[in-house]
């Protein structure tokens, strides 16, 4: 059993010298279709491999707080990052990179002005679409900038259109926000300006009211006292009819007494001036039918009878008419009736009037306002290439392939061998 064992390690043995020998023999063979494989790919790769590809990159951070600030000039709503998140939505638009495209001429500098316009939209889209926006969250002390990234083998070409996108991004965001600025003081100015007209209404009507309760209150008062008036003319002629009785009284008896003339030239007559005063004064001590006769008595009464009017016989009527003067010469209602402009009187209008001043004074505009802050400008890289990889596979396939065809050809040249002997 040994003496078998040690005859198979022989044969092995045989044949692992064979397949050497073999392999050696086939040297020129394996080398040669090895290298020209080799070299196959090799030229495959320089003269039909695709142009290098770049990388392009244009790094940018958040807005400055002086843009910031004069974003909100009328009001403050918006923050940096508020401002940012617009502009990377602006920025990642496949529209607005489709309109930088088109405006700044990139058709023609890529060569596809022939093209129909669907195969333009299809290019532009194709072109757009490696176009992505990043978080550099590896820089610190930089405010993790962002970054606006494509792959090309066209760098100068994208390169300039990164650039041109980050401008129009920055720009059609700052006009967003100013416009919307624009629209929030107009807004505000349409808002005081009807304010403004309802407070003139309300003021105008109240002071309208105020004429109102003014002309009233007059009339009322005139009524009044011109009731006073003619309850004063009635007493004055009550009296005055009174009188008239009490002369006719005084005159028919003087008549029946014969006391035809006055006789006041007796008065001072055995009395003395203090009795006199006392008597004229009370009428108590010397009766009118003696002390004025028939004659004044009847002519007394004819005046009394013929008098138009008591008037200028009641004290009463010049206060009276005093203040009827008053009232129709009412100084506050003749001021609120010539009134035409009530907004010196209404002190929310001089308000108003102040914001609308300080509203009209803001002049929201893009000057030295921007959306971000430009880190670095978009510049470009070469990618690294798999031509070496591809070489060295090439090489190690094809030197494996060379040498599973040595195995075969022996393979099939033993077959042949053992056919010949048999065939002996």
């Amino acid at each position: 059993m040994n003496d078998d064992n040690s005859r198979q390690y022989y044969d092995d043995e045989i044949d692992l010298r064979q397949l050497f020998k073999s392999l050696i023999e086939r040297s020129r063979f394996i080398f040669g279709f090895t290298g020209i494989v080799t070299l196959i790919t090799i030229g495959y790769l320089l003269y039909f491999s695709p142009p290098s590809q770049y990388k392009v990159e244009a790094t940018f951070l958040k807005p400055s707080e002086n843009s910031v600030i004069k974003l909100n000039q009328y009001s403050s709503p918006y923050t940096a990052e508020s401002v940012f998140n617009k502009f990377l939505t602006n920025l990642n638009s496949r529209v607005l990179q489709k309109e930088v495209f088109i405006d700044g001429g990139y058709r023609e500098k890529v060569g596809i002005e022939g093209e129909s316009i669907v195969d333009v939209d299809k290019y532009i889209t194709e072109f757009t679409k490696p176009i992505s926006i990043i978080k550099n969250k590896e820089t610190a002390g930089v405010g993790l900038p962002h970054i606006l990234s494509s792959e090309s083998s066209n760098p100068d070409v994208v390169s300039e259109f990164l650039d041109a996108t980050l401008t129009k991004a920055d720009k059609e965001t700052i006009n967003y926000f100013i416009n919307t600025q624009k629209l929030k003081i107009a807004n505000r100015l349409n808002e005081i300006t009807t304010e403004r007209q309802l407070l003139l209404t309300k003021s105008k009507q109240d002071r309208l009211s105020q004429i109102k309760r003014i002309k009233e209150a007059d009339n009322q008062k005139l009524i009044e006292i011109n009731n006073k008036i003619d309850a004063a003319r009635l007493i004055a002629k009550k009296v005055r009819m009174n009188q008239i009785v009490v002369l006719s009284n005084a005159a028919q008896l003087a008549t029946t007494l014969g006391i035809i003339e006055n006789n006041l030239n007796q008065l001072g007559k055995g009395i003395n001036n203090t009795n006199l005063n006392i008597a004229i004064q009370s009428g108590a001590d010397v009766p009118d039918w003696y002390l004025y006769g028939e004659t004044v008595l009847l002519e007394m009464i004819a005046l009394l009878k013929s008098r138009e009017s008591d008037d200028p016989y009641i004290p009463e009527l010049a206060i009276f008419d005093n203040q009827i003067n008053e009232i129709n010469n009412n100084t506050l209602l003749q001021t609120l009736e010539k009134r035409m402009d009530d907004s010196p009187f209404i002190t929310e209008i001089s308000l108003l009037d102040i914001e609308t001043i300080k509203l009209e004074s803001i002049r929201p505009d893009s000057t030295d306002i921007s959306a971000m802050q430009l880190y670095q400008a978009a510049t470009s890289e070469i990618l690294p290439t798999k031509k070496r990889l591809i070489v060295m596979l090439a090489f190690i396939g094809s030197f494996m392939l060379s040498i599973l065809l040595v195995f075969l050809m022996n393979a099939f040249k033993e077959e042949d061998v053992t056919s010949i002997q048999k065939g002996k």
